[in-house]
This record gives C-alpha cells, sequence and structure tokens, in this order.
C-alpha cells in the first residue's frame, strides 16, 4: 500500500506560511475552547476534503468514477450540519484495486490520528470473529461496541473488512444503525461513519481464511460496556474458546 502523505498543497513563502500557522494555532485554541464547553465538541474528527481530493487524485489509477462518487458522498455529508441518516461506503474489488488505500486515506483526512484515532474502529474478521459457533457472542460483542462509542462521540468511523468472510448474520445487528431513525437504543448516530470492504474472491478461494491468531475488539477511548469489559478481560478477547 503506498504511503499517506499531504504534499498535494504547495507552500507559499516563509511570511505566508507563519501566517497560515498563527491561524491555525488560533482556529485550534478556538476549538479546544468549544470542546471544553462541550456542546460543539467534535471529538478529533478534522476533516480535509481538498487533501483527501487531491490525493485521491494523484496515488488512485484507474478509479475515475469511485473517486467522484466517494468525494461528493463525503461532501455533501461533512457539509450537512444535522444528516438524516449516518454515511454508508462500500467498496467492493478484485485484489489490488485499491479498497485498503481508500478506506485508509479517509481515515487520514477525516480523523486526527487517521487509523490510530480512538474515534475510528476497524474490524477484521479473522482476528475479531474467527469463531462462526460464537455468532451470538459477537452480535452482542459488537452491537455494544458501536452503541458505546457512538454514545461517547457520534462522529466515529467503523470500518468492517473482508466481509466476504464475517460469520452469516453478524451485520444483522448493524441494521438499526444504518437507516434514518433519529435514535437507536437511546443513542444519536446520524453522524457515523460505516464503510465495509468485499474482496471479490478467486476460484478455488472458497471462504476459507488462512489461521491467525484471535485479538480483542479494537482499542477504545470510550467506557467499554458490560458484556466488552468482560471480553477485553480475557487474553485473546472474543476469539478466545469459553
Amino acid at each position: 500500500m503506498a504511503a499517506v502523505t499531504r504534499s498535494c498543497r504547495p507552500w507559499g513563502s516563509l511570511l505566508e506560511l507563519f501566517g497560515l500557522v498563527s491561524a491555525a494555532a488560533a482556529a485550534w485554541d478556538l476549538t479546544s475552547l468549544r470542546c471544553n464547553l462541550g456542546a460543539f465538541c467534535e471529538c478529533d474528527f478534522r476533516p480535509d476534503l481538498p487533501g483527501l481530493e487531491c490525493d485521491l487524485a494523484q496515488h488512485l489509477a484507474g478509479q475515475h468514477l469511485a473517486k467522484a462518487l466517494v468525494v461528493k458522498a463525503l461532501k455533501a455529508f461533512v457539509r450537512d450540519p444535522a444528516p438524516t441518516k449516518p454515511l454508508v461506503l462500500s467498496l467492493h474489488g478484485w485484489t489490488g484495486t485499491g479498497k485498503s488505500y481508500v478506506s485508509s486515506l479517509l481515515a487520514h483526512y477525516l480523523f486526527q490520528g487517521g487509523l490510530r484515532s480512538p474515534r475510528v474502529h476497524h474490524f477484521s474478521p479473522v482476528i475479531h470473529f474467527p469463531h462462526p459457533s460464537h455468532i451470538e457472542r459477537y452480535k452482542k460483542d459488537l452491537k455494544n461496541w458501536v452503541q458505546g462509542n457512538l454514545t461517547a462521540c457520534g462522529r466515529s468511523l467503523f470500518l468492517f473488512d473482508e466481509m466476504d468472510k464475517m460469520p452469516p448474520g453478524l451485520m444483522e445487528v448493524l441494521r438499526p444503525f444504518l437507516g434514518s431513525s433519529w435514535v437507536v437504543y437511546g443513542t444519536n448516530y446520524r453522524k457515523a461513519i460505516f464503510i465495509f470492504i468485499r474482496w471479490l474472491l478467486t476460484l478455488g478461494h472458497h471462504g476459507r481464511a488462512p489461521p491467525r491468531r484471535s485479538g480483542a475488539l479494537p482499542p477504545t477511548a470510550a467506557a467499554p460496556r458490560p458484556a466488552l469489559r468482560a471480553q477485553r478481560a480475557g487474553p485473546a478477547g472474543p476469539g478466545a474458546e469459553g
């Protein structure tokens, strides 16, 4: 995967650079003050759509329609102060078409810290949901995880990788979060972003994933729900044998 970069914008003179830095510092102080007051806090959601558009244009080849659709959807969503439903993006294609790269760019240009942001939650079926026989436990954990983190911060991104390997029925628990209702389980979720990545399988794959060590659900700054706390207490997370 190519390295994510923010080198799209040329810098001007030293004086202009100093002015930009000063303005950015002032804006950061204002944002911090507003977040401390509580009502305007957007967590670490810091969208840079021009940077994203530039990076996509420079480093993602042969996906002109996909780039246009992603940028258009993001612009409409980010600029809406009160969206009626969360943004749901589905990225699918063969290996090497840029699905993972695009998802990493989205996290990088939307959240301070990118994929390392506590508001970005990355799920992998072979790591977080490796045993189909534990489907009911996975459903409960996933529902509580999404609900708990959206309660802590409505501006959260949930990235689900390799959808073709997810246990059947697991994604059903997300349906209430993807619609146009005002609240779900008492939580306002309309500013959330959900990204689903699906790989087009080659012949002979049979849907089986190579064995990998199971792990806990993605780390987060949100207070864990009781079910998640019990899972995180174990050495191997939700994939461990009970």
